[in-house]
């Protein structure tokens, strides 16, 4: 032992060496608690955000498009609902048309019946005024032809 204290003065090491051992010990481990551990536990903590929160965004990510898709399926559901309930209510605008205009044509058709009695009606009466008007008339022109002129 007393070999290793020789050599150990021949370098210049004395017993200043335990004491800076012994402040080297002391504040590693104070260092130790009061940065590196706090740290390190910052550190780990970040990464598992980091981490945790890529796979949240991917999680999200495969969420919104699922939705999108259930959106998608949904809105085609309801366009064609649309579209039976377009040609329904098409179909019967049609319908009720046709018929406007079928009862439009009747009544147009009566109204023409109608004019076509009230014509021949005032036909028949002008025929038979005229009818009871020929013998004075068929007078008249005799009496001028024969000579008389009243």
């Amino acid at each position: 032992m007393s070999q290793v204290l020789e050599i150990l003065t021949s370098l210049g090491i004395d017993a200043t060496v335990l004491y800076q051992f012994l402040i080297f010990f002391v504040a590693f481990f104070s260092m130790n608690h009061i940065v590196f551990k706090p740290y390190l536990k910052a550190y780990d903590e970040r990464l598992r955000r980091t981490v945790g929160g890529e796979e949240q965004a991917k999680n999200l990510q495969d969420a919104a498009a699922k939705i999108e898709e259930q959106y998608s399926t949904e809105a085609r559901k309801l366009n064609d609902e649309i579209k039976v309930l377009f040609n329904e209510q098409n179909q019967k605008a049609l319908k009720e048309k046709s018929e406007i205009l079928e009862a439009a044509r009747k009544e147009a058709e009566a109204k023409v019946q109608a004019g076509r009695k009230s014509l021949d009606q005032a036909v028949g009466e002008a025929r038979q005024a005229i009818g009871q008007e020929i013998p004075t008339i068929s007078q008249k022109i005799e009496n001028k032809f024969m000579g008389s002129g009243k």
